[in-house]
């Protein structure tokens, strides 16, 4: 089955603001979040940042992310297809999906 996925594209030594990239991706079942960003990464854009993690267990925080407009753990999410994720509003980004910790 195939999905598709906005992602947040951001690299500030080199834009001046994020924009949305579209992806589309195969799965075969339902796949988290993070591991729908995994899938796009590994298939489609190596390029992608974002921190690769994945406790399952909604305990360290690390991949929290705004998913359609609400602030949420990725590893916890389901993904759809036409979800749109950024980064947390509160955070510096380091490169698209990746941003500073405290």
């Amino acid at each position: 089955m195939r999905f598709n996925l906005k992602v947040s594209r951001f690299d500030p030594s080199k834009e001046e603001s994020p924009h949305l990239e579209t992806y589309e991706y195969e799965a075969e079942g339902q796949l988290n979040v993070i591991q729908a960003i995994r899938r796009v990464f590994q298939t489609v854009d190596g390029t992608l940042s974002f921190r690769d993690t994945d406790c399952h267990r909604g305990v360290c925080g690390l991949c929290s992310m705004m998913i359609d407009g609400n602030r949420r753990l990725a590893c916890m999410c389901i993904a759809e297809d036409g979800m749109t994720v950024a980064p947390p509003p509160n955070r510096k980004v380091i490169k698209d999906l990746l941003f500073e910790l405290d």
